[in-house]
């Protein structure tokens, strides 16, 4: 993959829900340290690789832990 298509990859939110257990909204962006807004906006449109990494660590997990194909890119 280019640089520019790896920009444009855009990780659904599902899986990380999933891996937090199925929390409220609020205190799934407490626990990773964002708006609640910022979760509608990645229900909506997915998360970019910075946000999911990010939301993977701030949850105590690797990427890799929450969507499998995570090596792929």
């Amino acid at each position: 993959m280019s640089p520019q298509t790896l920009n444009r990859v855009r990780w659904p939110l599902a899986p990380l829900l999933v891996a937090a257990g199925h929390p409220p909204v609020t205190v799934l962006a407490a626990r990773i340290g964002v708006a609640t807004r910022t979760i509608s906006r990645w229900r909506n449109n997915g998360l970019t690789d910075e946000q999911a990494d990010r939301a993977a660590i701030m949850l105590g997990l690797h990427p890799l832990n929450i969507w499998s194909d995570w090596h792929q890119i």
